[in-house]
């Protein structure tokens, strides 16, 4: 009898020792592992490597965890038009819960002042969608102390054949202060398009947010810029790809307008590419596009 329940004993360890291990949890990178640059440069990317770099973090639809991303959403590639160079594609098709394929660069605390710029190209396949949704190709990010969902405190996006800014800022929990810019510059699909955008980020009078497009100066704003009741004070986060928030059926209500709207463009795809973060130090030509 002692002999079988020491052998019983020994079998149960043995299974419990080939069981699996759990898988590890997914730690993103932070601030001081992403913003390493010695000078007024703390982050460059032009991908030209082959894989990815390991500070970036992917968004793909609901999913802010990914540990490599859906190459049919985001994916290295040569850059068109841009010989011997490499870029991103983002790409969405259109399904329901489809909507997102973007890369993250995390927050940094407190309220500092920024330099960013990148290229963005249109391409020239891209089908003009007259509704009223957009497609925002880069955004600026809060998450309030209550993780309550907000809107960028800064976007750029296409809607139409139009390229837009819209900003939200003050408080998210009562009627948040929103502005939108139609720049008089239209789209132009095959054509990459260089952005700078240096803010200062404060939810007071004190903040800028000023913003370039190939080399001229299309908003010059001075005032608040960021949530100031959300409990945290930190520096907004950059996401870049493609965000077409029409096609996130997971609110009310949203199931019903995705089946009932008739897009003319039921695929879109987005190319970055030369991507810096600046801080207070840096100057439009440090991270301008070559």
């Amino acid at each position: 009898m002692l002999r079988s329940l020491i052998l019983g004993c020994l079998a149960v360890t043995a299974i419990a020792a080939e069981e699996p291990k759990s898988k590890p949890k997914f730690r993103p990178p932070s601030a001081a592992e992403v913003f390493t640059g010695s000078g007024a440069i703390r982050f460059a990317d032009d991908f030209a490597a082959t894989t990815f770099s390991p500070k970036w973090r992917f968004s793909q639809n609901a999913d802010y965890e990914v540990v490599a991303p859906d190459p049919e959403l985001i994916k290295l590639v040569d850059a068109p038009g841009l010989p011997g160079r490499k870029a991103v594609r983002f790409s969405v098709v259109r399904a329901p819960g489809v909507f997102r394929s973007e890369l993250s660069l995390p927050h940094e605390k407190g309220w500092n002042e920024r330099w960013y710029g990148q290229r963005v190209l249109i391409p020239k396949e891209w089908v003009r969608d007259p509704g009223r949704a957009v497609d925002i190709v880069m955004q600026w990010h809060a998450i309030p102390g209550d993780f309550r969902a907000t809107y960028p405190n800064v976007e750029i996006s296409v809607g139409d054949d139009r390229w837009i800014l819209r900003q939200s800022f003050g408080d998210p929990k009562t009627t948040p202060t929103r502005r939108e810019i139609k720049f008089d510059d239209r789209v132009q699909p095959g054509v990459w398009t260089a952005w700078v955008i240096h803010a200062k980020w404060s939810p007071k009078e004190d903040g800028l947010l000023q913003v370039w497009k190939d080399g001229k100066l299309v908003a010059d704003l001075k005032g608040p810029n960021t949530y100031g009741t959300i409990g945290l004070e930190y520096t907004p986060y950059l996401k870049t790809g493609i965000y077409h928030p029409e096609w996130n059926v997971a609110k009310p209500g949203a199931r019903e307008r995705f089946e009932a709207e008739k897009p003319a463009a039921p695929h879109k795809v987005v190319y970055v590419t030369d991507l810096k973060v600046g801080d207070e130090r840096a100057r439009y030509e440090d991270v301008a596009p070559r």
